[in-house]
């Protein structure tokens, strides 16, 4: 068990019985707690105005009135084009479309409400599709991106330019994108450069 001295600068006296407590008294409870307000710092201020802003999907937007959309219009009043009487009165055309519209087959996430959207229609109902599709929820896409880069410029393949590097890391983040080999050997044959290739 960690001595007790008569005068401690650096950190508290902890009395405990065994080394178990100490450390559960001393670090664990401590390293919690910061981390809990950590979490809060960063996540409280802005959860209302992202709570508000998922009332503009086409699955929730049904049985909700505008003062639920109100505090996200709020916070992104510059980014919108419309002033808010317009904004609420879009929200109830938008909210109508969607009424008449069988639970199953509204979009349930941003990037698929943003796809069948008419921007012309709804131009503010569309900017708020777009901010809430590029939220970042977490930093998993950036992990991923970091993880697929760490493994593609290995140390053999150090001097790869920046141009096929991109190239490479997008053909592996991206492999469920199917590309048909029509397009990948048209794109390469007008590429510009002159390439002496036999083939047989």
């Amino acid at each position: 068990m960690p001595r007790i001295c008569s005068s401690q600068r650096n950190r508290n006296n902890v009395l405990s019985n065994n080394i178990e407590e100490y450390y559960k008294k001393s670090i664990f409870i401590l390293y919690l707690d910061d981390l809990m307000m950590a979490l809060n710092e960063r996540f409280i201020p802005h959860n209302e105005t992202i709570t508000s802003l998922q009332y503009v999907l086409p699955s929730i937007v049904v049985e909700k009135p505008f003062s639920y959309l109100k505090k996200a219009v709020e916070f992104y009043e510059n980014d919108l084009p419309g002033l808010n009487d317009v904004i609420e009165a879009e929200y109830e055309i938008w909210q109508a479309k969607w009424k008449n519209i069988e639970d199953n087959l509204r979009p349930k996430t941003a990037i698929e409400a943003l796809s069948v959207c008419d921007n012309l229609m709804y131009p503010n109902m569309y900017e708020l599709l777009k901010i809430l599709a590029i939220i970042p929820v977490s930093t998993a896409t950036a992990e991923r991106s970091f993880s697929t880069l760490r493994r593609l410029k290995t140390y053999l393949r150090n001097t790869t330019s920046e141009s096929r590097l991109v190239g490479l890391a997008l053909l592996a983040i991206h492999r469920d994108i199917d590309i048909p080999d029509d397009i990948l050997l048209d794109k390469f044959a007008n590429s510009g450069k002159e390439r002496n290739l036999n083939l047989i």
